[in-house]
């Protein structure tokens, strides 16, 4: 039984071992894990490590195989560049259109988990984008209201002063 705990223990982490993949078209080797998770996680760790010309460089590159190849894996790799990448290649609303032409029907588990993830991403950022843009309108429009407010009060202090200044001379006359 415990010969049998460790080939399956063995077999499981072989399974995670990144196979050596060489492209025709591609002077590159690419290591890719056979485990699609795991592919996608090492994917994003390489890419936030770059510096931000090799970004710009990654995101050309991206951007010509989408476009050589326009499959779910493809524009899943533009998508997730465009989506969380650092500010010199984000660009959330070309994701958003990348993902919402995403054809789950050819995308394995792990692609359709990733897509509907970075939408949901994209959506809760838009959502917060538009309430602090409906925040900081309410709260110029109270700012505004707050500086009329106040001429007013500044206009009645003054109309008040006027009148008691009016007032005082009158009451020493009397006396």
């Amino acid at each position: 039984m415990r010969n049998l705990l460790w080939i399956v223990a063995i077999i499981g982490l072989a399974a995670c071992q990144p196979i050596t993949v060489k492209d025709v078209d591609c002077p590159l080797t690419t290591a890719v894990r056979v485990d699609d998770t795991g592919y996608w996680l090492e994917e994003w760790q390489r890419t936030i490590a770059l510096p931000e010309d090799r970004l710009v460089q990654t995101l050309n590159a991206r951007e010509l195989e989408f476009e050589r190849s326009a499959n779910p894996r493809t524009r899943l790799r533009l998508a997730l560049l465009l989506t969380e990448g650092p500010q010199p290649v984000r660009d959330q609303a070309r994701a958003l259109e990348l993902l919402s032409d995403f054809d789950a029907g050819q995308a394995s588990d792990s692609e359709k988990a990733l897509a509907a993830l970075l939408t949901q991403v994209l959506e809760e950022q838009r959502w917060f984008s538009d309430k602090v843009a409906e925040l900081n309108r309410k709260s110029k429009d109270s700012e505004t209201q707050i500086e009329e407010l106040e001429r007013q009060l500044r206009e009645l202090t003054t109309i008040e002063q006027n009148i008691q200044q009016r007032e005082l001379p009158n009451s020493r006359k009397e006396k």
